[in-house]
């Protein structure tokens, strides 16, 4: 479960567009090139209003990445494995904007509680909606997934994705990630 992440009041202007800033300046700069005040100027606001929010840039970055779900269902193909495998399609490419905005992160997240939480709601959450929806539709399709498997599912596939986002997400070719599916299917 992923920890609480300060909202931004409703009497900030544009918040989606502070955090859009910071994602895309993330994607652009990396972690270490990231200054409030440069998101505050990508957004159009004072660095003033962007405290006022969010008391630093942790606070703010780890609200923008949680925005992020690195992995989604992409709908029902028949099957688990079919399921899976659509979700995972994306991986033929490197990591796309938002992606590389989590990726930034993903190392100081480990010292930082605030961007943590935020990688948490980007990866682990991400995953464990995937593998809901999954598992509802194989439920659905008379070939349920007890409640362990699924677990056992979302944690080596959670794991999968943690690899792709921390080793910069290069392409997994189709014949691995079917790989991956069948031998995720196959030992649970």
């Amino acid at each position: 479960m992923s920890l609480p992440l300060p909202l931004a009041p409703s009497c900030t202007p544009a918040p989606d567009l502070v955090l859009a800033a910071a994602l895309q300046l993330l994607a652009e700069r990396g972690w270490h090139g990231l200054a409030l005040d440069h998101v505050a100027a990508r957004a159009g606001l004072a660095p003033t209003r962007l405290r006022a929010t969010w008391p630093s840039l942790s606070a703010l970055v780890g609200a923008a990445v949680a925005t992020v779900p690195v992995v989604v269902d992409r709908g029902d193909t028949g099957s688990a494995a079919g399921d899976l495998a659509l979700a995972l399609e994306h991986w033929s490419r490197p990591l796309g904007r938002s992606e590389l905005a989590v990726a930034a992160v993903a190392e100081a997240a480990g010292r930082d509680p605030l961007l943590r939480a935020g990688v948490e709601t980007a990866v682990t959450d991400a995953v464990h909606e995937v593998m809901c929806a999954v598992a509802s539709r194989a439920r659905r399709r008379g070939e349920p997934i007890g409640a362990a498997r699924q677990q056992w599912i979302t944690a080596v596939l959670g794991g999968a994705v943690w690899e792709r986002i921390t080793g910069r997400g290069r392409p997994v070719p189709t014949a691995r990630r079917a790989e991956l599916v069948e031998s995720i299917l196959a030992c649970a």
